[in-house]
């Protein structure tokens, strides 16, 4: 294994994703099976480990598959090339944040940028939820959380169009009896 290989692709992740750990699942799903370090099914058990294990969730997955790939070495050269894009953008946004606070172009960028993280998050829902039924033979658990999905989807955007204002406890109650009932 080559760790400047290892070193590349997690920096590439950390430098085009948008939007947080769960955005970047649609990358980490294409590169990791492209190279393949884990197969599809495995990426889905790396998921649900890393939503278990405390801390970011694009830290563990990276450290995880880091790990698994060249140990412990290429654990901590994956989580350090994941975390330095957003580092040197955190520095640089640091230091111009009055000038950035008020350009009309950073600005567009930003807007330009959210129904890109949408897509990602959405891919990452498919990833998730549907694609594991076509490759995975245990797929109860995969119809289940499609439905979830489904009725929680369908559950915020009914509210939503009513304008109905439910607080996010009440939001998250009405959906677990929901799930309750009907799962």
């Amino acid at each position: 294994m080559n760790l400047i290989e290892l070193f590349l692709v997690f920096l590439k992740i950390g430098a085009v994703s948008f939007g947080g750990g769960y955005a970047m699942i649609p990358f980490f799903e294409t590169e990791m099976v492209s190279h393949n370090w884990v197969s599809l099914a495995d990426y889905v058990k790396v998921i649900a480990i890393a939503q278990v294990v405390p801390g970011p969730f694009a830290v563990d997955s990276s450290s995880y598959i880091g790990f698994k790939v060249a140990g412990i070495l290429g654990a901590l050269i994956a989580t350090i090339a994941l975390c330095i894009p957003s580092f040197t953008a955190s520095v640089i946004i640091t230091k111009f944040y009055t000038q950035f606070k008020t350009n009309k172009y950073i600005n567009a960028l930003l807007m330009g940028v959210r129904p890109a993280v949408l897509g990602l998050l959405i891919s990452a829902a498919y990833i998730i939820g549907l694609k594991p039924l076509y490759q995975v033979s245990n797929t109860f658990l995969s119809w289940m959380m499609l439905k979830a999905f489904i009725v929680i989807g369908i559950g915020y955007f009914v509210l939503n169009q009513r304008k109905v204002k439910v607080g996010t406890f009440t939001f998250i109650a009405a959906a677990a009896v929901v799930g309750m009932i009907f799962f």
